[in-house]
């Protein structure tokens, strides 16, 4: 039997991308899976067929939604299980199938975290990002606020000597009006 056990650890190092990382979790799947399900004596041809079938499907899902994997991951087991009941499977050959599906199921798992921690890295980039343009805009419109009171201020007190001014020039006439009889 076919066994390959590979850490996610050491993909993820060669590529920062999750594409090559959910290729070759597919590849592992296909791989180990189809390796446990060959039709053999120990297992009948219908409950090989199924169960390379439910391969398939998996191999499928875990290039695209590692956490739908993982669910067709689990009906595989259920599939495997009851072959095992019915006697389509014996024993020891779905011992050997199940240990070959806790391989996939901790690659698909590990791929589930990392989409997870990515999905709520991503969130708080966003939030933290959100807060920030909230931070730059309060603060623009703190400065516009400012400024406008500032530009106020100053035409009050430009008002105020205009005013002035003008009561000057008024009393001034108002004087010399006096002396002009």
């Amino acid at each position: 039997m076919i066994r390959l056990r590979t850490t996610p650890r050491a993909f993820a190092r060669r590529s920062n991308s999750r594409r090559p990382f959910a290729a070759i979790a597919a590849a592992l799947v296909g791989v180990a899976l189809l390796a446990g399900c060959a039709a053999q004596p120990d297992i009948s041809a219908e409950s090989a067929g199924e169960l390379q079938a439910s391969v398939v499907s998996i191999a499928t899902l875990a290039q695209t939604d590692a956490a739908a994997a993982l669910a067709e991951l689990d009906a595989l087991e259920g599939s495997l299980d009851a072959a095992s009941a019915d006697g389509s499977i014996q024993a020891d050959r779905a011992t050997d199938i199940r240990s070959n599906i806790d391989l996939v199921r901790a690659d698909l798992t590990t791929l589930v975290a990392a989409a997870e921690a990515k999905a709520a890295a991503d969130r708080a980039a966003a939030e933290q990002a959100a807060a920030e343009k909230a931070a730059a805009d309060q603060a623009a419109a703190d400065e516009a606020a400012r400024q406008a009171a500032e530009d106020n201020a100053e035409d009050d007190k430009e008002a105020r000597e205009d005013a002035r001014e003008e009561e000057k020039e008024r009393r001034e006439q108002e004087k010399e009006d006096r002396k002009e009889p």
